[in-house]
């Protein structure tokens, strides 16, 4: 099973809504993953295939070994479908 994990600076606004985005995204196309949702200061990559955040943040976070989704608009969800699905 694929995990994904959702970041934002406090974990609890844009990541947990992102949390939501992709949680549909996996349900509508059929994909077994577990999504979780954190604050930048407790990401750890270890297991995680997928973590999605803001631009802002991605850049901390280029050397963990998952796959890193930066989006600029949190709001698109259409983006966020596109980008997840190539990366899968």
């Amino acid at each position: 099973m694929m995990k994904i994990l959702t970041v934002c600076g406090a974990g609890v606004g844009s990541s947990l809504m992102l949390k939501l985005y992709v949680q549909q995204v996996l349900d509508q196309e059929g994909i077994a993953g577990e999504v979780e949702s954190t604050d930048i200061g407790s990401v750890s990559d270890m297991g995680v295939d997928i973590i999605i955040t803001t631009t802002d943040l991605a850049n901390t976070l280029r050397n963990t070994k998952a796959k890193v989704i930066a989006l600029d608009n949190l709001t698109d969800k259409q983006l966020l479908r596109d980008k997840l699905l190539s990366a899968i």
